[in-house]
């Protein structure tokens, strides 16, 4: 008698049921589907993205240089007030009621990526508004509008929903031929110091200014480029990255450098500064003094951006041929400044950065503030090998030196220990430096410094240069906390040292009466 065929189907619903009773398999066979969400809060994040206030203002300044018109120059007016400011973008290309959404309103959507613009992720200024104030107006046309958009938003920072916004046509502020674009934020809340707001513009976008691209000012005074002074210049216009990159290179003035001089090149972005002190692989100032009076600038154009804006992105393909050409480029200078080296300082000096080392540190721990002065562990996290610079990797390809001390970053974490101080001919306009070396916290004291020379080296003034060091690196400490903590290291070492020196005298009295 043939079997009865066995039902598969039953038997597979039956195999695949679970503890719980669900037929998975029944549920297999249909189609399933699952979606992405986004809660409107996470813009609300994006608020806190900014170290400062002038980093917020330049993210909306970013903005109005992208929407540039060629051929012409523009200018951008800032009103700074205790409860409120504004923006004012003029000469641009402006937006109408079609920009606005698409473009201005679009969180994390933005018409500017994949072209050579600034902004590139479509969250920027947004987020600057929404960091600097509670509520915000903006009124926009484009050139050749006869009037003029505006929408407001009175509780910015309540990110529950996404908004929606109702226009309103309102007289245009400037000619009919010209784009405009003005911002007003309301209940500000954070310190926008107009002074030194218009040093980092005069900073940042030094090449725009210079070239009459950007005419910008802060309640009615004109922005002013940073002036840089140099004896020699080389202006240059080499192929990298499949196009030409354009920039100068010289000797900076010995007499005419400020105290906020960096050496090495100045890195721009479309004539925004990215990075400064870029020396291309080749040593730095800590680790070569002559290299102090290496300056320049150089626009990298083709080469990414992250996110906020902090740096290149350094693992880039465009980075790493940029920075092989600029090497090569830099290369004779590099070696005729390598030669002004001065005589390392002197033995003395030396022994005394290592009593001080010792001092410091016995110092600190009696002060229980040992991190201030830690180590760094050999074994960095990978988020910190991934930001290390190409220069590393390249090395014989760059035919350069080990990579130079570098500043230590957020990832790294602490050892047991203290850093180093030692002793180096630097710049003389620098007094000392923290930097990272062999993943060491090391405080370099410069032996050319006129203070050091008048002194000697003296361990007192090599101790209080190394405490401005460490304790210069904390963040948030006012002017009054800084210097009551440098004191406060000095007078502990003084009262250290007559410890011991009373000590070392009870000692020597209790062996007399033995000699004698």
């Amino acid at each position: 008698m043939p079997s009865r065929p066995r039902d598969r189907s039953k038997a597979a619903t039956k195999n695949s049921k679970g503890e719980s009773g669900i037929d998975f398999g029944l549920e297999m066979a249909q189609r399933v589907t699952v979606r992405e969400r986004i809660d409107p809060a996470i813009t609300a994040s994006l608020f806190a993205n900014y170290r400062s206030s002038a980093d917020a203002v330049m993210e909306l300044v970013d903005n109005a240089i992208d929407s540039r018109l060629k051929g012409s120059a523009l200018n951008v007016l800032l009103h700074v007030h205790a409860s409120y400011f504004v923006i004012e973008t003029r000469g641009g290309e402006g937006m109408g009621p079609a920009e606005l959404e698409r473009h201005y309103l679009r969180w994390g959507g933005s018409p500017k990526r994949g072209r050579n613009l600034l902004g590139q992720y479509g969250q920027g200024g947004k987020a600057a508004i929404g960091h600097l104030g509670t509520s915000f107006t903006v009124e926009a046309s484009r050139p050749g509008d006869e009037m003029a958009w505006r929408f407001a938003d009175a509780d910015y920072r309540d990110r529950t929903k996404l908004k929606t916004y109702e226009l309103k046509t309102v007289v245009k502020r400037v000619p009919l031929e010209e784009g405009f674009v003005r911002i007003r934020i309301d209940g500000v809340d954070r310190r926008v110091d107009p002074r030194r707001l218009g040093a980092r513009l005069s900073d940042t976008y030094r090449p725009l200014i210079v070239g009459a691209l950007l005419k910008m000012s802060i309640n009615g005074v004109r922005v002013e480029a940073l002036p840089i002074n140099f004896q020699e210049e080389h202006r240059f216009a080499v192929r990298a990255a499949g196009t030409t990159i354009r920039g100068w290179y010289g000797l900076a003035e010995p007499e005419g450098r400020g105290v906020d001089y960096v050496p090495g090149l100045r890195c721009y972005k479309l004539g925004r500064l990215i990075a400064g002190g870029e020396f291309f692989g080749h040593p730095n100032a800590v680790q070569v003094s002559g290299m102090a009076r290496l300056v320049g600038e150089i626009d990298l154009a083709p080469v990414p951006l992250m996110m906020n804006k902090s740096d290149f992105a350094r693992d880039a393909a465009e980075w790493t041929a940029v920075e092989h050409r600029m090497h090569a480029l830099l290369a004779p200078i590099a070696k005729r400044l390598a030669e002004d080296e001065l005589a390392p300082p002197p033995a003395s000096a030396l022994k005394t950065a290592e009593q001080v080392r010792r001092l410091l540190s016995q110092v600190l721990r009696l002060t229980e503030r040992e991190e201030a002065f830690s180590g760094l562990a050999a074994a960095r996290t990978p988020a910190a090998q991934a930001r290390e610079p190409s220069t590393g990797r390249h090395a014989a390809q760059l035919e350069s030196p080990p990579a130079p001390p570098r500043l230590p970053t957020a990832d790294e974490q602490k050892r047991r220990g203290f850093g180093q101080v030692v002793v180096r001919p630097l710049d003389p306009a620098i007094r000392s430096q923290t930097v990272i070396e062999r993943e060491v916290t090391t405080v370099v004291i410069n032996s050319r410094h006129p203070l050091f020379l008048k002194r000697g080296g003296d361990i007192w003034y090599q101790l209080e240069t190394a405490a401005r060091e460490v304790f210069k690196s904390f963040e948030g400490a006012s002017i009054g906390e800084y210097d009551r903590r440098v004191n406060e290291v000095i007078l502990l070492a003084f009262q250290l040292r007559a410890r011991r020196r009373q000590a070392r005298s009870r000692r020597s009295e209790a062996q007399l009466p033995l000699i004698s």
